[in-house]
């Protein structure tokens, strides 16, 4: 009881202290604007115009014999002007994932402007036959 009693104090110190420190976190300061990168999301298409799905699922059937059937895999990227950055297939296996990431920087894709835009696509593995398919080819799920 004794020990409850010292650790009270403590314990009410402590609660105190946690609302302070995080109304200090909230405020928001020119710095920390400085580090958020807000990015628009362009379809496959608005941003790559000259993809055609079919050739970029050929490019990716080596790939089937990795990949869990039936499974897909969302791909997100960034296109800044026609520099293709930041690609990241979400996939377990390092030869899906960089057969996936080469096939990407190899797109012509054009943002429009000089401001980052994420894309993002899915890559659909079936069963029976080597067959990849490019599913969702515009923004969202």
């Amino acid at each position: 009881m004794i020990a409850f009693i010292r650790a009270l104090p403590v314990a009410l110190v402590a609660a105190g202290l946690l609302p302070a420190a995080h109304g200090a976190q909230a405020t928001s300061t020119a710095a920390d604007v400085a580090r958020v990168d807000a990015v628009g999301q362009l379809p496959l298409r608005q941003a790559c115009p000259g993809v055609d799905t079919r050739e970029l699922a050929d490019e990716l059937a080596d790939t089937w014999d990795d990949a869990a059937k039936p499974s897909t895999v969302e791909v997100n990227f960034k296109v800044r002007s026609q520099h293709v950055y930041d690609v990241q297939p979400a996939t377990t296996s390092p030869r899906t994932w960089h057969a996936i990431r080469r096939a990407v920087h190899g797109l012509r894709c054009d943002g429009g402007d000089d401001q980052p835009h994420a894309v993002r696509f899915v890559v659909r593995y079936v069963e029976a036959t080597h067959v990849a398919t490019i599913l969702r080819a515009g923004p969202g799920r």
